[in-house]
């Protein structure tokens, strides 16, 4: 934590307390000075020399001094408790504020960009010729934390499985951070790290994940139409099980398959582009009734 933070928090709840401490020495000297003004009065009437019993008025005055203290003593008493609840309900809301402003933990969150890029990798044997070594995925993540205190997204795992085929799932490791050129290609950035997360702040990121197999290899990443789970696993602490959980669906249509089966035969990195959770429209030129009918009504 922030020590200047701390401090700070420290103050305000110190400064409160001492205000309160002061309204209630003040109310409690005006208690005493009543006790003492009415302390005065009767000692003056006993020093009186009075041949004959107190008369009717000043029975009637010891009668009205009496009620008139025990009245102001009474309104004491509650403004003293208002005034105490008054000051301890100003030190929880400055104790909350305080927390929450300055000393709440990072909170660390993540949502999916609209898209899933993927692709065939090709790695080139000795002769250099390009083999074709597995599928990589590409997954643009935004990290946000609206917290005060900063915080580490530690590592990130993605996992993907065919709806039809629940029991063969692909659990992969990020590699690498990629950047997107202005041609359109997906190009290595940095080795996949740790991302610090400042408070009240984002990051967005490109994050690659490769399935690598060998030839003939039964665990190789089997490519079809159709519709496809999506997991996103994150880790902001150093656990066992992960704090950041995602989940999501994507289709892989014939034409996506079409495309990556030519990217193999031409050996070519081509990046395929798939929706998520298809909710988003492709560009579509429709009539104002259609507009309508979609977004207005």
């Amino acid at each position: 934590m922030n020590k200047k933070k701390i401090l700070l928090a420290m103050c305000t709840s110190t400064l409160l307390l001492t205000m309160a401490a002061k309204v209630l020495a003040q109310q409690s000297n005006e208690i005493l000075i009543l006790e003492k003004i009415k302390q005065s009065d009767s000692d003056f009437i006993e020093k009186q020399s009075f041949p004959l019993s107190p008369t009717i008025s000043q029975q009637l005055l010891a009668q009205n001094d009496n009620t008139t203290v025990q009245k102001v003593k009474k309104e004491t008493d509650w403004n003293l408790i208002v005034t105490a609840l008054v000051s301890i309900s100003s030190l929880v809301v400055s104790s909350a504020v305080a927390y929450t402003s300055n000393l709440r933990q990072a909170d660390i969150q993540l949502c999916f960009s609209r898209d899933l890029i993927f692709s065939p990798i090709f790695i080139k044997d000795v002769s250099g010729n390009d083999i074709f070594k597995g599928v990589g995925f590409n997954l643009p993540l935004t990290f946000y934390n609206w917290s005060p205190q900063g915080g580490t997204i530690q590592r990130i795992r993605l996992v993907i499985n065919k709806y039809s085929h629940d029991d063969k799932l692909y659990d992969m490791a990020w590699t690498t951070f990629v950047k997107i050129t202005e041609a359109g290609d997906f190009v290595n950035d940095n080795l996949a790290q740790p991302i610090s997360v400042k408070g009240h702040s984002s990051i967005n990121k490109v994050i690659k994940f490769d399935w690598i197999s060998e030839q003939d290899d039964n665990n190789s990443f089997d490519v079809q139409s159709g519709k496809y789970e999506l997991m996103i696993f994150g880790w902001t602490k150093s656990t066992e099980k992960p704090d950041l959980k995602y989940e999501t669906f994507f289709n892989l249509k014939e034409e996506h398959y079409k495309i990556f089966n030519h990217s193999m035969l031409d050996k070519k990195n081509r990046a395929i582009w798939v929706l998520l959770e298809e909710n988003e429209q492709q560009n579509q030129l429709l009539p104002r009734n259609s507009i309508k009918r979609l977004y207005l009504q």
